[in-house]
């Protein structure tokens, strides 16, 4: 559900847009607000309260015949008592398709961690297991990467591809992804080359996946090969039963081939009517055991 403002824009400013010979948004839809924010606490001694956000604002500024301009702000990231990572996104969109400024990289629109909306304090440490590497810069070393996207839906496929540079963090990057569904199943994968300012190849990012949905079940799996944030290979899964009308019991983990660094979690999640959920979790990273409460939002 989007979050949509009605009040018109000034009249003065459609005149204007008129006489260029462009076309005002609609005064319905000139404003959207999409995504979902997450607060939560843990048994984490040092750092009990976390919140995730990854969120867009959307201004719709004027129509080209058929397809809106708009400006796009949002954020991604992780809040927590002194910290902040995150990456802040901020860029011109064409139809809803073509995006130019700080945008964000298509290796990022499919096969996230199961662990992003059940243990949030898991999902930061973890970010360079199933994001991009313009995102985990911009969480660990703030950088700024700058760039153009593109994606559309063709068929029942939706895919994306996104290029990227941040001189201030001394990288580019260049990613595509794409999402294929039909009926119960769905398949997704993506890939993510990294180069430095010399380019000099610094390697890949690269996860396949799919999920089966039938009845009371929703399960996942997906390969990891996040090389170019110099992480091992790992197996993420995660196993979702509808036990009872809005409560959903969950197993899920990345599996790495050092044991020492695999992670898994159970959770048990109750749905709201106003797509707002909580979840219970308890979490065993081999180095810890943390229990977590998280209430989600989702707009």
């Amino acid at each position: 559900m989007k979050h949509t403002l009605t009040r018109p824009i000034p009249r003065l400013a459609a005149v204007a847009l008129c006489a260029a010979g462009l076309r005002p948004a609609a005064a319905a839809d000139w404003v959207d607000f999409s995504g979902d924010i997450s607060v939560g606490a843990n048994s984490i001694q040092d750092n009990a309260f976390m919140s995730r956000i990854d969120a867009m604002l959307t201004f719709t500024l004027f129509d080209i015949g058929d397809s809106p301009v708009a400006f796009e702000f949002g954020t991604f990231g992780y809040y927590y008592k002194g910290d902040r990572p995150h990456e802040t996104y901020a860029a011109f969109v064409y139809d809803d398709r073509f995006r130019l400024g700080v945008v964000k990289p298509a290796y990022d629109q499919v096969l996230i961690s199961p662990f992003d909306f059940t243990a949030a304090s898991i999902a930061e440490t973890r970010a360079e297991y199933t994001r991009a590497r313009a995102t985990t810069e911009a969480l660990r070393f703030n950088s700024v990467p700058v760039g153009v996207s593109y994606g559309d839906t063709t068929g029942d496929t939706t895919w994306a591809a996104s290029l990227l540079d941040a001189s201030d963090g001394n990288f580019r990057s260049a990613s595509a992804s794409a999402e294929w569904q039909a009926q119960a199943v769905t398949l997704a994968a993506a890939v993510e080359g990294v180069w430095d300012p010399k380019d000099d190849f610094d390697g890949i990012n690269a996860k396949l996946g799919a999920r089966w949905q039938q009845g009371r079940f929703d399960i996942g799996a997906a390969f990891l090969h996040p090389d170019a944030n110099q992480r091992p290979d790992a197996v993420a899964f995660d196993v979702n039963y509808n036990a009872w009308r809005d409560l959903t019991l969950s197993g899920f983990g990345e599996v790495t081939r050092s044991s020492t660094t695999s992670a898994y979690g159970l959770a048990a999640r109750y749905d709201f009517q106003d797509r707002s959920d909580v979840t219970f979790a308890v979490t065993d990273t081999k180095t810890d055991e943390e229990v977590h409460f998280t209430y989600t939002r989702r707009y």
